[in-house]
C-alpha cells in the first residue's frame, strides 16, 4: 500500500507515517476489515462518510486511502 499512502498523504498535506499509523490502528492493514459499527476498509470509513467522499468501494485499498486521507485533515482540524 506504500505507493498509494505516499501519493495521497502528499496530496492532502499529511505525513505518510501518520496515515500508516491510522491504518495500523484502525484495520491492522487488513483491507477487508469491518468493525462491529460498520466501518470499512483500511482506514475504517463509515458508510455515510464513504458516500460523502465519493468512495465507490471502501474495501479497495486505493479508494479507501484516497477517501481517508481527505477525511483525516477534517478530523485533525476538529
Amino acid at each position: 500500500f506504500e505507493p498509494v499512502i505516499q501519493e495521497h498523504a502528499r496530496r492532502n498535506n499529511l505525513r505518510a507515517s501518520l496515515v500508516r499509523a491510522v491504518i495500523q490502528v484502525e484495520s491492522g492493514f487488513n483491507p477487508r476489515a469491518t468493525s462491529p459499527k460498520g466501518a470499512m476498509g483500511l482506514m475504517q470509513l463509515m458508510p455515510a462518510t464513504a458516500r460523502e467522499l465519493h468512495v465507490v468501494d471502501p474495501y479497495d485499498p486505493a479508494d479507501n486511502i484516497r477517501g481517508g486521507t481527505i477525511f483525516l485533515p477534517r478530523l485533525i482540524d476538529r
